[in-house]
């Protein structure tokens, strides 16, 4: 008997319906099948884009960045805040988002709920490897610890020369993660170029932010392969109220 289709999606979120997102889509179940058969930066609806996750077949564990659970209590990025202060990374605040409109991740999370996906990584923290999982992760937390930086790459803000330069380092720290974590990977096309110094010092303007969306999503794409393949060292930072699943600290 065939094994079972495994996917996982990483989905750097816009905010704002207009603007594009970055999607990476993973299919495989060990680190050599593992393969790389979506890397995009493109507009796509909430709807459209749980309607896509819905029509996977098999087990599916999508890890996206952007608000999923929301209450007035959350608190989880007060946390982030907290213990990531001497890396110089916080995480944008949900009641500031939600209060300006910009419920995109609330939205396509009600819409994957419908559709049968668990928002609660409670049960894919503890080894449940059959189900369909949408989870909320920080790219951010996933650098420093699985990078093992000192403080957070530059690459969002600042003069175009700088963020190439963020960038570059960013293409470097995946790439490794890539050749030891899913090597197969590397061997899509969009992937190398994505991943290319050429691409990074070429990049300006929309291009640039169509890189960091890139880049992003593919992230969060080894962040849902990562939590499938080794639970243990991920954990859920806040609650139902809203969390963020992130790599457990190894220097505790």
């Amino acid at each position: 008997m065939a094994a079972s289709a495994l996917t996982f999606v990483g989905i750097d979120l816009a905010w704002a319906g207009r603007n594009p997102s970055g999607i990476c889509w993973l299919e495989g179940s060990s680190p050599d099948q593992l393969r790389c058969t979506r890397l995009e930066a493109v507009v796509r609806s909430t709807q459209d884009l749980a309607g896509e996750l819905s029509a996977v077949e098999g087990a599916v564990v999508t890890a996206i960045d952007a608000p999923l659970l929301y209450s007035p209590e959350r608190w989880v990025e007060r946390e982030i805040a907290r213990r990531f202060a001497r890396y110089k990374a916080s995480a944008h605040q949900a009641h500031h988002a939600v209060r300006q409109g910009y419920t995109a991740g609330i939205d396509l999370a009600v819409a994957l709920e419908q559709r049968g996906f668990t928002l609660d990584p409670t049960p894919l923290l503890h080894c449940d490897r059959g189900g369909r999982f949408a989870v909320e992760v920080y790219p951010h937390t996933v650098h420093i610890r699985l990078f093992g930086l000192a403080q957070r790459l530059l690459y969002k803000k600042g003069r175009v020369a700088d963020r190439q330069r963020g960038m570059l380092e960013y293409q470097g720290y995946l790439r490794t993660l890539i050749q030891r974590e899913a090597p197969g990977v590397l061997e899509s096309d969009a992937v190398s170029s994505a991943l290319s110094a050429e691409t990074a010092q070429a990049a300006r303007g929309a291009a640039l932010k169509r890189l960091d969306d890139t880049l992003d999503g593919l992230t969060c794409a080894l962040t849902a392969w990562l939590i499938w393949k080794q639970p243990e060292r991920w954990e859920m930072i806040g609650d139902l109220s809203g969390y963020i699943v992130a790599p457990r600290a190894t220097d505790a």
